[in-house]
């Protein structure tokens, strides 16, 4: 028998174990999908962005806020300006003339 080539026993009769590749893809799985996994990180990542973003609109609305509580505490003509164009109010030396609308 010098000329067959001689094959090596292997105790699992010649096959690769698919244990280990099995192993791998759960690893994989669970650095993807998992609760601590990339595709999570990237989605709070997202939200984290949105949330910056409108945290610098709510800052730039209380500042306008703040402007405007400055000026109702101590400007007079600002406070004579809202009550004229929000509460009517007029002067007690002015004429109001009101026009019936013509239909």
């Amino acid at each position: 028998m010098a000329g067959s080539p001689v094959q090596a026993s292997r105790p699992d009769g010649g096959r690769f174990s698919l244990w280990p590749l099995a192993l791998v893809a759960l690893i994989l799985g669970f650095a993807l999908f998992g609760d601590r996994g990339i595709l999570h990180m990237l989605n709070l990542s997202g939200q984290k962005t949105l949330l910056l973003q409108e945290l610098v609109e709510f800052e730039t609305q209380n500042e306008e806020l703040r402007v405007e509580i400055e000026a109702l505490r101590n400007d007079r003509h600002y406070i004579e300006r809202i009550a004229r164009t929000e509460l009517g109010m007029v002067r007690d030396d002015e004429l109001v003339f009101q026009f019936a609308d013509r239909k």
